[in-house]
């Protein structure tokens, strides 16, 4: 691995792919992607218009499998209760609670045949760089190279940088940046713009986002605080300037969850998925327990338990103990 600088890292692992992105050997950013049988950006199916939404502008279209999406516009001359071809162009963004914003549509161009959408995989692939793909059986590729600390950041919010940190807070309408730190506000926001640009590349963060920088009354400092954040921010994006208060708004076009989104909808779930990786690299034989609180283990499916032991080769049992916490399962 040590010859591979620049690309993707992909491990298909169990109920959870990942992808790292390399530049000159150092971690730029992270994908994370769970299979949920849910259509995904790119895709073409049909389904029936269910009810308006805004009369006239957008609607609610049920699909086959039930799940609910917004289309938007409506085709003219639609009527409720017609089927209906639509094109997936944002998927579906769980939320805290359980609650979740329903996946995007528009309608789908009239030559367009029914298709998937690019799974994770096929997206690396359609970006140019190379792909490697990394396997349990092998070296940890992708904690060598950060991936837990990654995640850490992006579970937490919390990213800590020289002099500062960054807190990064979800909300229905947009993700909010705050800068904290004891240096010199012009200090400090000259060094938390390099670190805004690169977790938003990091962590695949799109939509509406805002950033709460310390107040900067000179509007020279302003202006090369933003240019620090353009000479870093490598994603397609538009801002405004930094106001008077110390706000910059950034505006990019969101086709998927980012990776707090996911990470922070259900700690439980992430916990039960880090326990499914941990024992898969388990590297003893015979019987194979987890060993974990009861609500991870009611996460640990029959289909991912089976899937552990035929990747394995062993027997999986599971042992639910009250006594540990959410994230301290073990495997063995």
């Amino acid at each position: 691995m040590a010859d591979f600088a620049n690309g993707w890292l992909y491990e298909a692992g169990i109920g959870e792919n990942r992808a790292l992105r390399l530049e000159h050997g150092e971690l730029v950013q992270v994908r994370v992607e769970r299979p949920d049988g849910r259509a995904r950006p790119g895709a073409v199916v049909e389904g029936k218009f269910t009810r308006q939404w805004v009369a006239g502008k957008s609607g609610i279209v049920t699909l086959p499998d039930g799940q609910e999406v917004l289309l938007q516009p409506l085709p003219r001359g639609l009527t409720e209760g017609a089927g209906v071809r639509i094109e997936i162009v944002r998927s579906a963004i769980a939320e805290r609670g359980g609650q979740a914003k329903r996946a995007k549509a528009q309608p789908a161009e009239e030559d367009s045949a029914l298709r998937d959408g690019p799974d994770l995989l096929a997206e690396l692939a359609a970006s140019g760089l190379p792909v490697r793909q990394v396997h349990a059986h092998e070296e940890d590729a992708l904690a060598r190279h950060g991936w837990h600390e990654a995640m850490e950041q992006a579970e937490t919010g919390r990213i800590d940088f020289e002099g500062g940190s960054l807190l990064v807070s979800l909300t229905p309408a947009m993700t909010l940046t705050d800068v904290d730190g004891p240096l010199a506000p012009f200090e400090l926001a000259k060094r938390a713009a390099r670190e805004v640009a690169e977790a938003l590349v990091r962590f695949d963060i799109r939509g509406n986002i805002g950033v709460d920088f310390p107040t900067l009354q000179a509007k020279a400092e302003r202006s090369a605080v933003t240019a620090i954040f353009d000479d870093h921010m490598t994603a397609n994006c538009e801002r405004t300037a930094i106001n008077g208060f110390g706000f910059l708004q950034i505006v990019s076009r969101k086709t998927r969850p980012s990776v707090p989104e996911m990470l922070q909808a259900s700690r439980v779930t992430n916990a039960a998925l880090k326990l499914l990786r941990q024992a898969e690299r388990d590297r003893g034989t015979g019987p194979l327990q987890l060993t974990a609180h009861p609500a991870v283990v009611n996460r640990l499916t029959p289909p991912l338990l089976e899937e552990l032991a035929r990747r394995t080769g062993r027997p999986v049992t599971v042992d639910p103990r009250g006594d540990i916490a959410i994230g301290g399962g073990s495997a063995g």
